[in-house]
């Protein structure tokens, strides 16, 4: 499980190691300041791809983050592959289908 709040910390820490301030990390991520602020203050959440695009700003491992590589490229693979069944011309009642079923696995890994 991603602890966004450690995360967030985590990256305030690099930004102020370089001197940055949150406006200019903002512009490096594509982001906004106050999006910075909110994921430095660990109430925002991060998408895998967004924590990726600081790994590469900041050029470290996402190990730094205590993500497992090998889960990450694995999970960016499964994102990919639901994006592209969710933008093929599988019928909307398919779509709506494999959307309960993630949802169900989703809501069921947050009880855990």
């Amino acid at each position: 499980m991603i602890n966004h709040k450690r995360i967030g910390r985590q990256i305030r820490e690099l930004r102020m190691l370089r001197g940055w301030k949150q406006y200019e990390l903002a512009e490096k991520v594509g982001l906004s300041r106050p999006a910075i602020c909110n994921i430095e203050a660990g109430k925002r959440s991060l998408t895998l791809n967004t924590l990726k695009k600081f790994c590469e700003i900041f050029e470290i491992d996402i190990s730094y983050f205590g993500i497992e590589t090998n889960s990450f490229d694995d999970a960016v693979d499964v994102l990919s592959r639901i994006d592209a069944l969710f933008n093929s011309d599988l019928p909307k009642e398919k779509k709506d289908e494999l959307y309960k079923k993630i949802m169900k696995i989703y809501l069921d890994s947050s009880d855990n």
